[in-house]
């Protein structure tokens, strides 16, 4: 009779068992999201691994499973302004710059742009759901709400019912236009007789890996004179350029551009040592191949350096009446450069 009743008992687990393995596989959760982060941050800074799971929170059970790879650097500005550089490298390449004072505030913040990035809608179910509690609430008094310096940074608010969320809208420091001023010394050995140092000056607009810029400049003086004689000239050179560039190489800091040119000069020369003074003046018009590097050094100010190859169109002789020789004329091909700041906007 012990046996008999065993029996029966042992089935009837054995049944309930395989009518829940189903359900287990089903309700099984998937595996953590897949987050590649290199993080780099002074010391008062969150762990990587805080930024990191704070993505996955945020992302909750989006659908989208791609492989996420995220580079964020945080540097000191000064005595306790903190700069966040963000580069998003999959799935969707993007970058972001973040200022401020509190490096926590920023850190979540940036969790929060990988994350809008990815999915906006799952961060907004994110933000939307009520707290999960294992017990009825019961009554409590209401909360009063938190003080202006309680309040958690806009980036971090969940977003108003009918409007995009605060990440889609970037401030200023965060557009993917930006525009800039720069000022440079200019150093010319293309279409003056000897290398001849000036001055150059224009504005520069940069959308994600493209950038155009205008400018302007002057070398002041040059000299030339016919080969063995006294007798020459003083070259004064003037140009506007147009610059298109292309980013062959991006870093949070560091940036390189390859860049095409077009450049209009006047190329003027006022006789020296000559029996009878002269002025004259040739208009050249050159293109040019080259690069430009752009470095971050202090907010809103960055270090900019280009270097070209320069050919000219035309090539005009200069020559001085009555004599033999000629004082100058533009090679085929040259070089110039420029070193100097651009405020960024």
């Amino acid at each position: 009779m012990h046996a008999s009743r065993w029996a029966p008992s042992a089935l009837q687990a054995l049944i309930v068992t395989a009518a829940l393995l189903p359900t287990r596989a089903i309700a099984a959760p998937t595996g953590p999201r897949a987050v590649d982060l290199r993080w780099e941050a002074p010391d008062g800074c969150p762990a990587g691994d805080e930024v990191r799971n704070e993505i996955v929170r945020l992302l909750g059970a989006s659908e989208e499973r791609q492989p996420i790879e995220v580079d964020i650097a945080v540097a000191r500005e000064g005595d306790a302004r903190l700069r966040l550089a963000l580069r998003i490298r999959r799935p969707t390449p993007g970058e972001r710059v973040l200022h401020g004072d509190d490096c926590a505030s920023m850190s979540r913040a940036a969790a929060l742009i990988v994350a809008m990035s990815i999915d906006p809608d799952a961060v907004a179910r994110s933000a939307a759901a009520p707290p999960q509690e294992a017990d009825a609430p019961i009554a409590r008094a209401p909360r009063p709400p938190p003080a202006a310096s309680e309040r958690p940074p806009a980036a971090e608010r969940p977003p108003a019912a009918g409007r995009p969320p605060a990440a889609d809208r970037p401030p200023a420091a965060e557009r993917d236009v930006d525009g800039a001023l720069w000022l440079s010394a200019h150093v010319e050995q293309a279409l003056v007789p000897a290398l001849g140092a000036g001055l150059a000056a224009g504005g520069a607009v940069r959308s994600g890996w493209f950038r155009a810029d205008a400018a302007g400049g002057v070398v002041p003086s040059s000299s030339g004179r016919i080969a063995g004689q006294a007798a020459g000239a003083e070259f004064r050179l003037w140009f506007l350029e147009v610059d298109t560039c292309a980013r062959a190489l991006g870093h949070p800091v560091v940036r390189v551009y390859l860049c095409a040119l077009g450049r209009q000069h006047w190329l003027m020369a006022t006789g020296r040592q000559v029996d009878e003074p002269f002025h004259r003046a040739a208009p050249i018009f050159a293109i040019g191949l080259g690069s430009l590097v752009e470095v971050d050094i202090a907010a809103p100010l960055r270090l900019e350096g280009a270097l070209h190859a320069v050919a000219p169109l035309q090539r005009p002789r200069f020559i001085v009446e009555n004599l033999e020789g000629t004082v100058y004329r533009p090679p085929a091909a040259g070089v110039s450069a420029r070193l100097g700041l651009a405020l960024v906007f």
